[in-house]
C-alpha cells in the first residue's frame, strides 16, 4: 500500500504538470518494485525534458518572428525622425521635441527587441572539466552579492567535477542569485551534489518570498515577470541556456529542505 500511494502521488504530479517529482527509493523493496520506481522516475525525467524542449522551441520561433517584424517597423521610424531632426526649420520649431521623443522611444524599443533577439542566438557550449566547489566559490567572489547577504556553499562529494561550459552555467547561477537578492532574500545556499549514475545537480536556494504555485507555472515563459521593471527574459534565458547545454532547470516545491525558493539545474 505504501508504494501504491507513491505511484498515485506520481500520477497526481503528472496531471498537475509537475514533472520534477521523484519517487524516493526505499531499501526494503522487492526487486520488481525498485525497477518500477526507477522506471517511473526515468519517465518523469524524460517527460520533463520533452516538455521543456517543446516549450522552448515554440517560444524561440515566436521570438524570432516578433523581433523581425518589430525591427522592420521601427527602423524606418528612426530613419525618418533622424531626417526631420536634421532639418533646420524643424530644429527651431515646436515639432522638434515631439519628433525627438518619437526618435528616442523608437531607438529604445530597438535596443529592447535586440535583447530578445539574443535569446534565440546563444553561442554553442564550449565545455571543459571543472571543479564545482572552486567554480561556485569563484562565482561568489565576483562581487555581485552584497556583504549583507549570507552565502553558504555545500558540495557533495567535495571533489565533484562536471563537464560544462563555465561561462553559460555561471550566467544561469548568477541570474538566479540576482533575482533572489532583488526579491529580498538575505540567505543563499549553493548546493551541488551528484549520486552515482545520476546527473550532476546544482541547487540555488534562498529565504526570500515564496513563489506562488501559479507563478511557478509561468516563470520560465518569455516576457512573464512579477517585477515592476522586469522584462521577463532572465529565467527563460536560463532555461534556453540549460537546453542548449543538454541539461535542465526547474523550480522545486516551496519549502524543499526548509528553503522558501529552490531552483535546480541538472547537468
Amino acid at each position: 500500500m505504501y508504494h501504491e500511494s507513491l505511484y498515485n502521488m506520481a500520477l497526481e504530479a503528472i496531471y498537475n504538470g509537475d514533472f520534477s517529482y521523484r519517487i524516493p527509493k526505499e531499501k526494503a523493496v522487492f526487486p520488481g518494485e525498485q525497477a518500477a520506481i526507477e522506471t517511473i522516475n526515468k519517465m518523469l525525467e524524460i517527460m520533463q525534458e520533452q516538455r521543456q524542449s517543446i516549450e522552448m522551441a515554440s517560444w524561440e520561433k515566436l521570438t524570432r518572428i516578433l523581433t523581425h517584424e518589430i525591427m522592420n517597423s521601427l527602423a524606418p521610424i528612426v530613419s525618418l525622425s533622424d531626417t526631420f531632426m536634421e532639418d533646420v526649420n524643424i530644429q527651431h520649431s515646436d515639432l522638434y521635441e515631439g519628433i525627438k521623443a518619437i526618435h528616442d522611444t523608437s531607438e529604445g524599443l530597438i535596443s529592447f527587441v535586440d535583447g530578445y533577439r539574443k535569446f534565440s542566438s546563444l553561442q554553442k557550449p564550449k565545455t571543459e572539466v571543472i571543479n564545482i566547489k572552486n567554480f561556485l566559490n569563484n562565482i561568489v567572489s565576483l562581487g555581485i552579492i552584497p556583504d549583507s547577504i549570507s552565502v553558504e556553499i555545500n558540495v557533495e562529494p567535495e571533489n565533484m567535477v562536471l563537464t560544462v561550459d563555465p561561462n553559460l552555467i555561471r550566467q544561469v547561477i548568477t541570474n538566479i542569485m540576482k533575482n533572489a537578492i532583488e526579491a529580498g532574500a538575505t540567505r543563499l545556499l549553493l548546493y551541488a551534489f551528484k549520486y552515482e549514475g545520476a546527473p550532476g545537480r546544482i541547487r540555488i536556494s534562498n529565504n526570500g518570498p515564496s513563489i506562488s504555485n501559479e507563478e511557478q507555472k509561468e516563470i520560465f515563459v518569455p516576457f512573464f515577470t512579477t517585477k515592476k521593471a522586469g522584462n521577463g527574459i532572465g529565467l527563460s534565458l536560463c532555461r534556453q541556456i540549460m537546453n542548449i547545454c543538454g541539461g535542465s532547470i526547474s523550480i522545486l516545491p516551496t519549502g524543499t529542505n526548509g528553503w522558501n525558493t529552490n531552483f535546480q539545474i541538472e547537468i
